[in-house]
């Protein structure tokens, strides 16, 4: 997909305000470093969110799974770096 319109994105998330929220939250994500669910191709982390969505590969659970391991990772790294 060389382009990601709001209609690719529509099918997949009805409500615009939701998708709005859900694509900053993801863009957010990448620009964090989280693992990227399609291949990147030198996109910025609002196009890339937006290209994952167009394809339906984000969903509110999977960004909240996706914030807890990363929690889990800072927690252990933190605890390592302690010790």
């Amino acid at each position: 997909m060389a382009r990601v319109t709001v209609e690719d994105c529509v099918r997949y998330y009805p409500n615009r305000f939701e998708m709005i929220v859900l694509a900053s939250k993801r863009a957010r994500q990448v620009l964090n470093g989280l693992p990227l669910l399609l291949d990147d191709e030198g996109h910025k982390p609002a196009v890339q969110a937006l290209r994952e969505m167009g394809e339906g590969h984000v969903s509110w659970e999977l960004l909240f799974d996706m914030d807890e391991q990363e929690k889990l990772r800072l927690q252990g790294a933190a605890e390592e770096e302690i010790e």
